[in-house]
């Protein structure tokens, strides 16, 4: 079987991606300056959609209320797209988040995890010499009196 790729130069890959959390990084922050121009402008747009429209006048047999649900009605699709172009930017930050816990980190801990087991079993089975952590013994500083008066006097024991 032969491998018909073409080389899409400048085009990200999953392959890319996957190449390092500098990779990703760099995917994400390009995503991002693409996008914060085209959201300031979409924000800024929708409020003045939504001014526009909320001054337009009523129309004939309109209830109280009825002007301002059709306001809301019309605008709500393109607030909903502002909205989604900022979730799309936090998604792509939690993917970089996942992928570095789920695909970088997990396999480290999981190494340590055996080789824990490992240790453990070898010590069960009389194997090895058990290894016990103790932190340095703190040396005691000698304890000044701040009183001068019994200064003179020496403590024993």
């Amino acid at each position: 079987m032969t491998d018909n790729k073409q080389s899409r130069t400048g085009v990200w890959t999953p392959d890319l991606l996957a190449a390092g959390p500098e990779k990703r990084r760099v995917f994400i922050e390009q995503r991002r300056q693409y996008l914060a121009p085209l959201l300031a402008e979409m924000k800024a747009l929708a409020g003045e959609l939504d001014a526009d429209i909320a001054e337009r006048p009523a129309l004939y047999g309109d209830l109280p209320w009825s002007r301002s649900l059709r306001a809301r009605k019309t605008v709500k699709p393109f607030t909903e797209a502002v909205s989604d172009l900022e979730s799309f930017i936090e998604h792509l930050t939690q993917y970089a988040a996942r992928y570095k816990t789920l695909y970088e980190e997990l396999p480290e801990r999981r190494a340590e995890k055996k080789a824990h087991k490992e240790r453990v079993a070898e010590l069960k089975a009389g194997k090895a010499q058990p290894q016990i952590e103790a932190s340095p013994a703190p040396e005691a500083e000698p304890v000044v009196d701040p009183s001068p008066f019994f200064s003179h006097l020496k403590k024993t024991g």
